[in-house]
């Protein structure tokens, strides 16, 4: 019988290291305690070295190579971990082999380190396929085109649970040696129990999906959700929980199904369009409301772009069948037509683009409501609330002017005396608080100013 060159190679090559062990560890080679343990300690220190040579030494220097760096983002790259998985998978098969040429060691030792070393590369290329999914959905987001941090992350999240759910499997099957049959029908069997304990862990994964790839919700959102008390910046979006930062600084947890499940308010669309509305209403006196005379225009026609209302208000009611006898210009229009002109000229509202109007509501018990309906060109909500509070200041103070007043429930309080609102400004009148001296050396402890009771 002729023997085939490459097994003689073989046991030259564990005759050898049979060798070196013998010299070594002398006759602990025969020790059926120490060896193995001896054999598990050297594997875990041979594991740590190869992690650490490959990812620091052949990995990463060439992801940082020039090479590398016109075509993927060095920091996508390290901070997705894919060099560590590939480093861990490295370092597991060459144990792997390592373990096979080692002599000594019992059939029974050799099986079950082997199965150990197989659920552990298991568990790693399950870990490494995450890592690669998320590294290209990170590439995928950065690219100019797309321009939205996780794209994918909803796909992502559902496809590592898979990924993982079926990595115990193989794992579990392979430190028993079992078939991965076996556990599947038994997982079978307790699919209705999973489904009932885990049923809103799986209806927040798939609403991730949604809410992810269909762009619904980022970080840094504002979002109003009905039904609930979250109404603030979005902070995370996981794979169960959408947390929202509400105005005072208080934190709404939400399972991500209510989003899909329940109506809510994304604001993106208004900061994205770099416009806010304003939409909010004068309610005049309806008893104030009357046409204007020739006596009552000549001097108000002096204010600053009223000539300008003057003439849009003429416009409109130039073609009106009741204006034969001239034109009948009330006040209430030309108040709106002014109001019209002043938002025109502002230079803190959006006049092209977006809708601009000043409108006559529908009357009600309360008066004559007079909307205005415009856009700031500022979204932040203290600029937007100033420009809104300028604007109708200066409107309602106009009112006067054209003879208008501002509808008010009446009160029963009857004030005396208007002047005694007056406040006096005089220097001598203002005193700070802490700075009046005391009278008298009695009176300057304050518990000496408190009646004492007298005794008895």
């Amino acid at each position: 019988m002729v023997k085939d060159p490459s097994s003689s190679a073989d046991t030259g090559f564990e005759s050898a290291i049979t060798d070196w062990l013998n010299q070594t560890l002398g006759g602990l080679l025969s020790d059926t305690i120490v060896y193995p343990i001896i054999v598990i300690i050297g594997l875990i220190i041979i594991v740590c070295l190869i992690y650490l040579f490959c990812r620091f030494l052949i990995f990463r220097p060439i992801a940082k190579s020039r090479f590398t760096s016109k075509r993927v983002s060095l920091n996508q790259l390290l901070k997705s971990k894919v060099l560590g998985s590939t480093a861990s998978i490295l370092a597991i098969i060459v144990i792997s082999i390592i373990l096979d040429v080692l002599p000594g060691l019992t059939k029974e030792f050799h099986d079950l380190t082997h199965r150990v070393i197989d659920a552990l590369l298991i568990f790693a290329i399950a870990r490494m396929i995450v890592r690669i999914c998320r590294f290209a959905d990170d590439y995928y987001s950065s690219l100019p085109s797309v321009n939205r941090d996780k794209a994918f992350q909803g796909y992502i999240t559902v496809g590592s649970f898979i990924i993982y759910g079926v990595a115990v499997i193989l794992v579990l099957a392979a430190l028993l040696g079992k078939s991965p049959t076996y556990f599947l029908t038994g997982l079978g069997a307790m699919s209705a129990v999973l489904l009932i304990v885990f049923r809103d862990t799986l209806l927040s994964m798939f609403a991730n999906v949604i809410v992810t790839t269909g762009d619904l919700v980022r970080v840094g959102d504002w979002i109003a959700v009905n039904d609930t008390d979250a109404n603030g910046y979005v902070i995370d979006v996981s794979l169960n929980v959408v947390k929202v930062q509400n105005w005072d600084h208080t934190i709404t947890s939400l399972p991500t199904y209510i989003l899909i499940q329940n109506s809510f308010t994304n604001w993106r669309g208004m900061f994205d369009s770099g416009g806010r509305r304003i939409k909010r209403s004068i309610m005049l006196d309806q008893r104030s409301i009357r046409t204007l005379t020739e006596e009552d225009l000549d001097p108000i026609e002096k204010i600053p772009l009223m000539d300008k209302a003057l003439a849009l208000e003429k416009q409109a009611v130039v073609s009106n069948p009741e204006c034969f006898g001239g034109l009948l210009i009330t006040n209430s229009g030309l108040f709106r037509q002014y109001c019209l002109t002043y938002i025109l000229q502002h230079p803190k509202i959006h006049h092209e683009g977006m809708t601009l109007l000043v409108r006559q509501l529908q009357p009600t018990e309360n008066g004559l409501p007079i909307e205005l309906y415009c856009f700031t060109t500022d979204t932040q909500w203290a600029l937007y609330e100033g420009i809104q509070a300028t604007i109708f200041d200066h409107l309602l103070s106009l009112l006067p002017v054209f003879g208008l007043r501002v509808f008010q429930a009446e009160s029963d309080f009857a004030e005396p005396d208007p002047i005694s609102r007056k406040v006096n400004l005089e220097p001598g009148s203002l005193v700070s608080l802490g700075s009046a001296q005391p009278k008298s050396g009695s009176d300057s402890d304050p518990q000496m100013s408190l009646e004492q009771p007298k005794p008895a």
